[in-house]
């Protein structure tokens, strides 16, 4: 007996699309990604955007290394300064060669003029309570 076919026995349309709802969903997911993605790729633009200037005394400062990657595979030499304002990290032109003699040029009790970028400042010190990082620094005699 011959099969019969119409609406009720035709499951080809449902394997050929897939529901509104699942294409609003990934319609979803997919711009979520490109906006986190472009966030995340725009940190150097949005630490450049309105720099600021902040006096601080120094309370301490040693050499330190960020890990990052799969099992800390990629390293950033820095060096973590402890001031009146809060923690600070100092990684642009520091090596590994450098980051004592920069480490060990800050004076306990001097006080200093950091700038930080507006990502630093607001989103990593002020949001989510973590260390900022300086653009440059100088001492203030």
């Amino acid at each position: 007996m011959p099969k019969e076919s119409g609406p009720a026995n035709d499951d080809s349309s449902k394997q050929r699309g897939s529901s509104p709802r699942k294409n609003a969903l990934w319609g979803t997911i997919t711009v979520l990604i490109l906006v986190v993605g472009g966030f995340l790729l725009g940190i150097p633009v949005w630490n450049s955007m309105g720099i600021e200037t902040q006096r601080c005394e120094v309370v301490s400062a040693e050499p330190m290394t960020s890990s990052g990657g799969s099992r800390g595979s990629a390293s950033t030499k820095g060096v973590l300064i402890e001031t009146s304002c809060g923690k600070f990290e100092l990684s642009q032109g520091v090596t590994r060669d450098t980051q004592e003699e920069i480490a060990a040029s800050f004076v306990v009790g001097a006080e200093y003029d950091f700038e930080t970028g507006w990502f630093s400042r607001v989103v990593m010190i002020d949001l989510l309570d973590e260390i900022g990082s300086i653009r440059d620094y100088r001492r203030v005699d």
